[in-house]
C-alpha cells in the first residue's frame, strides 16, 4: 500500500482546495464589473453567469453556502479559504470590501441558485453602494429585505459565538468533566464506553451486554451530525437576532425581519428534514437570556408540533415567525417586575398582561411590508387567551382562537412550567409538565391539539432524566442511529465525575411501552428536571 494519492485524486483534492479561491474571484469579478458596466454589457452579464455556476457547484453538497471573513481570512463552510501566492490580492481587496460595508459574511440558500440575472446584478450594485450609506449593514438588510431577496443574508460571525455560554468550549472538557474527543467531522465530543448494539424483543428482559449501543461512524450518522451543526448555528442566529431587534426597539431605531424571516425558513428545513435534531435543540435553558431562548424554544415546539399535523411550508414559515415574536411585547416591562423573585402585586401581575398588547405594537414597528406583519399578529395576541378564551387579553370575541394561537400556547407554556429561571424555583421535570397540561385539555388547550403534542413528545420527553431500579441514571434522547430500533426509550446514562459533575456513559435501550405491566424493560423509579443536576441536556445530547 502507498500513501501516495494516483493522479486523478491529487488533481481532485487541489480543485476541492482552491473551491473557495474560485467564489472569491467570482464575487470579485462581479462586484467590479457592476460598478463600470450596465446591465446589458456582455462582461457583466458573463459574471452573473459565472456566479450562478458557482452557486449551483458549491449547492451540490450543502444546503446552504456560509463566506464569512474573519481574523484576516475568508472561511466558506467553515473551512479557512485556501489562496495561491498569486491571488494573495484579492484577499486583501475582498476583506477591505467587506470591511467597506460592515459585513462579516455572506449566506447563500438553495434558492440561490435559480435567481435570475436581474436579482443578481441588483444585489451586487447594492452591495457596491452600500459603503456611502452612514449605516451600511444596516441599509443592506433593509434593501434585501425590501426586495424580498431572501436568496441571501448578510450575517456577522459573532453570531456563531452567541451560544458560548450555553455549549461547552472546543479543546476543554465536556458535559462537565467528560474527556474530550474528535469525531470524524472534526467536532469535540466526549468519548463513551465500548457499546454493543442491542437487538429489541417485545417487553422482555435485556441484559446490560444486549441493551447498550455502540454508534457506528456510518454516512447516516455523518448527515446527522451535519443537520445537527446547521441546527446550532440556526439557533445561535436566531438568538442573536432577537437580541439585535430587542435592542434597536429599545433605542427606538427601525428593525427589520429580513433576517429573522430566513432564520424561520432555516428553520422548517430543519424541521421537515428531521424534527428530531430541532427538538434536542429545544432543551436549552439559560437563565441570562430567558426569555430569547424561550421564544426560540417556542418557536422550534410550534413548528414541530405544526409539522406533525400536516401544515404547508408556507404555513409553518408563518407559524414560526409568529411563535419568534409572540413575547417581544416583554421588552416594555420594567425587569424588576419581568425578574421579581416574590409574588408579583396586582398592579404588577397587570402590567405583566400588557405583554400580549405590546408584542402586536412591537411587531408593527417592526420594517417590514403590511401583509408580512398582518400575517404574524394575531397569535402573540392570542397566546394567553386560553381555548375557552378565559384567559388574557379580555376580549369581547366569541369565536375560538386562531389555529396558530393554539399551537403557540401549547408550546409557551410547556416551555415555560419547564424551564428553570433565577426568580422560580418550581419548575416542573418535562413527564410532569405534560401531566399537569392534560389536566387543563379543552380549557386552557386544545385538546386534539394537546394529544399529538404529547404523542410527538412522548411519555418521557428528550432531556428528562431517569433513575431506574438498577440504580443507573439516564438522560432521555434520541435512537443514537436512525436503524437501530428509533421507536423504543433510549436513554444516555450519566456516569458521576470525581468533582461531582457527570460525563456520558452508554446509550441503553428500555424498549416499548409494555401496556400490561405499566412499565418498560427497565422499571422507571423516578423522573427529575436536569436542572436539578445542574445539567444542560444539549451538552449531552448533541452529537
Amino acid at each position: 500500500m502507498t500513501d501516495i494519492l494516483p493522479k486523478k485524486n491529487v488533481a481532485t483534492a487541489k480543485a476541492d482546495r482552491l473551491k473557495g479561491q474560485r467564489f472569491l474571484q467570482v464575487l470579485n469579478a462581479l462586484f467590479s464589473t457592476a460598478k463600470i458596466h450596465m446591465d446589458n454589457n456582455t462582461l457583466l452579464q458573463n459574471c452573473a453567469d459565472n456566479f450562478s455556476q458557482s452557486i449551483e457547484e458549491l449547492l451540490r453538497f450543502d444546503d446552504e453556502i456560509n463566506l464569512v471573513a474573519s481574523v484576516g481570512c475568508f472561511y466558506l463552510q467553515q473551512e479557512k479559504v485556501f489562496l495561491q501566492r498569486n491571488t494573495s490580492g484579492l484577499a486583501r481587496k475582498m476583506l477591505s470590501y467587506f470591511e467597506k460595508r460592515q459585513v462579516e459574511g455572506l449566506r447563500f440558500n438553495r434558492s440561490a441558485a435559480y435567481v435570475s440575472h436581474e436579482d443578481i446584478l441588483t444585489f451586487a450594485r447594492l452591495l457596491n453602494q452600500a459603503k456611502d450609506e452612514k449605516d451600511p449593514l444596516f441599509r443592506l438588510q433593509s434593501m434585501l429585505e425590501e426586495k424580498n431577496y431572501h436568496w441571501v443574508e448578510i450575517i456577522n460571525t459573532s453570531q456563531a459565538q452567541s451560544l458560548a455560554s450555553i455549549f461547552s468550549a472546543p479543546g476543554e472538557q465536556t458535559a462537565r468533566g467528560g474527556q474530550a474527543g474528535e469525531d470524524v467531522s472534526g467536532q469535540k465530543t466526549t468519548k463513551t464506553r465500548n457499546e454493543q448494539p442491542r437487538n429489541t424483543t417485545g417487553g422482555q428482559e435485556a441484559t446490560p451486554q444486549q441493551d447498550s449501543h455502540k454508534k457506528p461512524v456510518s454516512a447516516r450518522r455523518r448527515r446527522r451530525r451535519r443537520r445537527t451543526r446547521k441546527a446550532v448555528l440556526t439557533y445561535s442566529y436566531a438568538m442573536h437576532s432577537l437580541h439585535e431587534v430587542a435592542e434597536r426597539l429599545n433605542k427606538n431605531k427601525n428593525a427589520g425581519l429580513g433576517k429573522s424571516v430566513q432564520l424561520v425558513q432555516n428553520m422548517v428545513d430543519l424541521v421537515m428534514n428531521d424534527d428530531n435534531v430541532l427538538l434536542d435543540l429545544s432543551t436549552i435553558r439559560d437563565y441570562d437570556d430567558y426569555t430569547f431562548t424561550h421564544s426560540i424554544n417556542v418557536a422550534i415546539l410550534s413548528l414541530c408540533l405544526g409539522h406533525r399535523i400536516g401544515l404547508s411550508k408556507v404555513s409553518l414559515s408563518r407559524l414560526g415567525l409568529s411563535a419568534l415574536f409572540h413575547d417581544l411585547g416583554k421588552i416594555d416591562i420594567p425587569k424588576e417586575i419581568l425578574n421579581k423573585p416574590a409574588k408579583l402585586t396586582d398592579k404588577e401581575f397587570g402590567v405583566i398582561k400588557q405583554h400580549s398588547i405590546n408584542s402586536v405594537r412591537r411587531i408593527l414597528r417592526l420594517r417590514a411590508s403590511y401583509d408580512r406583519k398582518a400575517s404574524i399578529i394575531l397569535p402573540p395576541f392570542e397566546h394567553h387567551l386560553r381555548y375557552d378564551l378565559s384567559g388574557y387579553p379580555k376580549t369581547p370575541r366569541k369565536t375560538p382562537i386562531s389555529l396558530f394561537g393554539r399551537i403557540i400556547t401549547i408550546a409557551d407554556v410547556y416551555d415555560a412550567i419547564t424551564g428553570p429561571r433565577i426568580y422560580r424555583k418550581n419548575y416542573m421535570s418535562p413527564d410532569k409538565a405534560l401531566g399537569v397540561m392534560l389536566k387543563d385539555s379543552g380549557t386552557v388547550f386544545d385538546p386534539i391539539l394537546l394529544k399529538v403534542f404529547i404523542n410527538m413528545l412522548g411519555i418521557y420527553p428528550v432531556g428528562t432524566v431517569l433513575f431506574l431500579e438498577d440504580g443507573r441514571m439516564g438522560l432521555v434522547a434520541q435512537a443514537p442511529d436512525e436503524t437501530v430500533d428509533p421507536e423504543a426509550l433510549w436513554v444516555l446514562l450519566l456516569e458521576k465525575n470525581k468533582d461531582g459533575g457527570y460525563r456520558k456513559g452508554d446509550y441503553l435501550n428500555l424498549g416499548m411501552w409494555n401496556p400490561d405491566t405499566g412499565t418498560f424493560n427497565r422499571r422507571i423509579i423516578k423522573t427529575v428536571h436536569p436542572a436539578d443536576l445542574g445539567i444542560q441536556p444539549t451538552e449531552f445530547l448533541l452529537l
